[in-house]
């Protein structure tokens, strides 16, 4: 090889060396200020999907960033909606120390609808409520089937997302992955 080739050789090398380094550092810094994205992306609160709480105030998942949030769809027509409610809110308390959260939304029911049904099979303190009239949340997951939950980790990524009825055993495997998911 002659000196020009060798020259032109170690340009090509160092640009994609610099390209790589340039690729690494915008990944890198992108995932710090795109944080959240998952979760954001289908927990976002705006005119067009007005979430309310039990009480009809505004409700916004933003007050959970950096949790993990364990978020179940439910309904009064829901047969094993009643069973599930319960484990979680055995759930939220077994984990309310370690910075998680459990949300249930209902979906797209009247407001005195969803709190007697609630008032008639349990006693909530744990679970943080929200009222879904537009049924958005429940559409942004893709939602096919009763019940479903979506486990986010404390950055918003999606870390399991079950579709059906689940046990209290299997809630803790999840939220369990959720909690050490940044970990790895």
């Amino acid at each position: 090889m002659d000196k020009s080739t060798v020259i032109t050789i170690t340009v090509i090398v160092g640009v994609l060396l610099l390209g790589g380094l340039y690729t690494y550092w915008v990944q890198n810094n992108t995932r710090v200020t795109e944080r959240d994205s998952a979760a954001s992306q289908t927990l976002t609160t705006s005119d067009e999907t007005p979430y309310t709480d039990l009480e009809g105030n505004p409700f916004t998942f933003d007050t959970y960033r950096g949790q993990v949030r364990v978020v179940n769809s439910w309904a009064s027509w829901c047969p094993f909606c009643t069973k599930e409610l319960n484990d979680f809110e055995t759930l939220a308390k077994e984990y309310a120390d370690q910075d998680v959260v459990v949300i249930a939304i209902n979906r797209k029911e009247p407001m005195e609808r969803a709190k007697a049904f609630l008032k008639s099979v349990g006693d909530f303190e744990a679970i943080k409520f929200a009222v879904d009239l537009t049924d958005a949340y429940y559409t942004s997951i893709g939602g096919f089937s009763m019940p479903e939950t979506v486990f986010y980790d404390a950055e918003g990524n999606t870390v399991f997302h079950k579709r059906g009825f689940m046990d209290l055993d299997e809630m803790r495997k999840h939220t369990q992955a959720a909690l050490t998911a940044l970990e790895k």
